[in-house]
């Protein structure tokens, strides 16, 4: 069968710069044998031009089906037409459910599946991790010749931020973005119940023991495995986490008051807090059966189950507050958030710019159209936005102020066909309509206190840890989460066995390596 091929002109911001330089343009593709012909530059003009064989982009992010899919449908067919047309190249996109996302990554990864364009994150997604065991390719080669306004436009520090032992295998977007974690809560209920406006830790505790005592239908909380522990106790402190292991948890912290690194476990407020969680898992506070949960809390608030969960993050997700009062105001419903740092005068770092990364899996067959890909989005506005909100008068409606106004759409129409923050731009990004009422006033305390991230772009080197890190988080699994969502008996035994068995997995020698890191990356800032 013949294969289908097109001319491909591409218009870039100063792209002759970028391959003038003999450091990035001379690079050669790392996979010689892909059916892509690298893109040449045109003679006289800051354009690319380059014969392209067609080829079908493998494509796997979390994201849950979507709910029309004949909608959905419509969507790929419109988008996969236009890359067809303007880069000869489809995508076949699979869907992975988020709310088992971990394992449902892990299976996707060792399946071997040739995926060209995954979603990756430090934390959550475990991205270091992967990316050390070769489960995506290394792009070092690849990106100044094949997304040569990415590789011009993200600075270095974001590229070093992205690299692992020495080699990039994440293409960041271009958006930094914030995030406060915060405790969302049904506020409806706490009116109800004459219960005092939450500024503080001990509020929470007064409002689900109020949950507890008066709605005997719905769990006060419903978080899964210790997020309780992990979301609200750092963030409540001046401690910032140096390696973030899984949604906000991490084996050390930096005390900026001294210049301190220590681990979570052997802080001076640890202990004290198990103490905390074991009364507060004692008074139902959530389910005994929390550490087989998958469930996210604030989906489980969401729908009715829960009244508060620990682990909402803003300004990101401010729209629930608007989709509960559309979905559940006639019913009275009411969402309200607090913010952790509201209760800790000290500050709220700035946006991570490798918290959303697009990788390129090591056994993909077209890495090369991936990059391509990429880079084309994020220099089109309009298929930006097709990407973000999905199909005009649909998905969305665009209100004379230039924001994204769902109010009015189909039954059934709302978009979720695409991960879009693997493409984040804030460049392009536009205000949602559906924004909570109280967004000014929240984006307003956010913004007072924000403060410059010190550890951006810094990334642990586990090289020479790599088997005692590895078994303080099976540690930490095993004797620490339990411990961390009060289900033992015994808080000061449990936690002297948590103790032992991280010094005896070489907690000391990793603090030492970890501690000599962050005080030479510091040291290479001032």
């Amino acid at each position: 069968m013949r294969k289908s091929t097109k001319k491909l002109t591409v218009g870039l911001l100063g792209v002759a710069m970028v391959l003038g330089s003999a450091a990035c343009g001379s690079k050669e593709p790392a996979d010689n044998n892909s059916s892509s012909k690298a893109p040449t530059e045109s003679t006289g003009s800051t354009e690319y031009q380059g014969d392209l064989d067609y080829v079908k982009l493998k494509m796997y992010a979390i994201s849950d089906a979507p709910n029309n899919t004949d909608l959905a449908k419509q969507y790929w067919e419109k988008l996969n037409a236009r890359l067809k047309k303007e880069l000869n190249t489809t995508i076949d996109f699979t869907y992975a459910a988020g709310n088992d996302y971990k394992n449902n990554y892990a299976l996707a990864i060792a399946s071997g599946e040739k995926y060209d364009l995954m979603q990756a994150a430090p934390g959550w997604l475990d991205y270091e991790s992967y990316a050390s065991k070769n489960a995506f390719k290394p792009l070092d080669d690849l990106l100044p010749q094949y997304a040569p306004y990415l590789w011009k436009t993200i600075p270095k520090t974001t590229w070093d931020a992205a690299s692992v032992n020495g080699k990039i295998y994440g293409v960041p977007g271009l958006e930094t973005g914030i995030t406060a974690p915060a405790f969302v809560y049904r506020e409806d209920l706490r009116k109800k119940h004459n219960l005092p406006e939450i500024k503080s830790m001990d509020d929470i505790e007064t409002y689900l023991q109020g949950i507890k005592d008066n709605e005997p239908g719905i769990i006060p909380s419903d978080d899964y495995q210790s997020q309780v522990y992990g979301t609200s106790w750092i963030y409540t402190t001046p401690f910032i986490g140096i390696d973030e292991i899984h949604d906000r948890l991490y084996n050390f912290v930096y005390d900026p008051r001294n210049g301190q690194v220590l681990s979570v476990i052997e802080t001076p407020e640890f202990k004290d807090y198990m103490y905390k969680m074991k009364d507060w898992a004692d008074r139902g506070f959530w389910s005994s059966s929390v550490l087989t949960s998958t469930n996210w809390g604030v989906f489980q608030v969401l729908n009715g189950v829960a009244a508060a969960s620990f682990n909402e993050q803003l300004p990101g997700y401010n729209n629930h507050a608007t989709q509960v009062a559309k979905e559940h105001g006639a019913d009275g419903w009411e969402l309200n958030y607090f913010m952790y740092f509201e209760g800790n005068p000290d500050s709220v770092l700035s946006g991570n710019t490798t918290k959303n990364l697009t990788a390129v899996s090591t056994n993909a067959e077209h890495p090369e159209r991936a990059l391509m890909v990429l880079d084309y989005i994020q220099q089109h506005e309009d298929l930006w936005n097709f990407i973000a909100y999905g199909t005009e008068g649909i998905n969305y409606n665009l209100t004379a102020d230039g924001t994204i106004d769902t109010s009015n759409i189909a039954e059934g129409a709302a978009f979720n066909y695409f991960p879009s923050s693997m493409f984040a731009n804030a460049n392009f990004k536009k205000r949602k309509s559906d924004a909570w009422v109280n967004y000014e006033t929240m984006m307003e305390k956010i913004n007072k206190k924000v403060v410059p991230d010190i550890f951006e772009g810094f990334v642990l080197d586990k090289s020479s840890i790599e088997i005692e890190y590895t078994a303080l988080n099976d540690v930490n699994s095993q004797y620490g989460i339990p411990l961390e969502a009060g289900l033992l008996n015994d808080v000061d035994k449990a936690y002297q066995k948590y103790l032992e068995k991280a010094k005896a997995a070489g907690l000391d020698k990793v603090r030492a390596e970890v501690e000599k890191q962050v005080n030479a990356w510091l040291a290479s800032k001032k």
